[in-house]
């Protein structure tokens, strides 16, 4: 199995999340990472979906979320084909840390201080997935991590394919 990103175009309607999703599960497949936000068009919602899938499984699945009647375009693609970026929020303890040692580890991980309390600060890192995860372990390490989050993947095509879809929403 292999990591694939479902992007999807669809109409922004009550319920298609629920459809989209329904697709995953009755193929018993675990979303890694599922981000919804408008397009660059307005009125229509794109859809990032990760997931480790069978490479004849996710054709398959695709096809299944095409027929979908909200959805004007649905495309698979492997991380490495698209331009694909994580932000992440790290809530670290000033106590573990030690003095100065917040600013070092901001400028080591080319992250950003977004707040600071006497007993944690919030760091905040955008990157690509694996280095998310690398600062989170060394956090850990250090037991200084006391909270973290993170969003799923921000994806943009390399290829413009606004205009391709302009002309899918006018022929319906």
């Amino acid at each position: 199995m292999k990591e694939y990103i479902l992007v999807i175009f669809t109409e922004n309607q009550v319920g298609v999340l629920n459809r989209i999703t329904a697709c995953y599960l009755r193929r018993k497949i675990n979303i890694e990472s599922l981000k919804v936000s408008e397009s660059s068009i307005r009125g229509i919602s794109m859809f990032v979906v990760s997931a480790f899938i069978a490479e004849d499984i996710v054709d398959k699945l695709a096809g299944q979320i095409a027929k979908i009647v909200e959805v004007i375009d649905v495309a698979c693609y492997t991380p490495d084909e698209l331009i694909t970026q994580e932000i992440a929020l790290y809530k670290v303890s000033t106590k573990a840390l030690g003095d100065g040692r917040v600013d070092m580890l901001s400028r080591q991980w080319n992250a950003r201080l977004i707040e600071l309390s006497p007993s944690f600060v919030v760091i905040e890192k955008t990157g690509a997935h694996e280095e998310i995860n690398q600062m989170r372990s060394a956090l850990e390490e250090q037991k200084a991590l006391l909270d973290f989050t993170r969003s799923g993947s921000v994806v943009l095509h390399r290829e413009s394919i606004e205009e391709n879809l302009r002309c899918k929403i006018e022929n319906g």
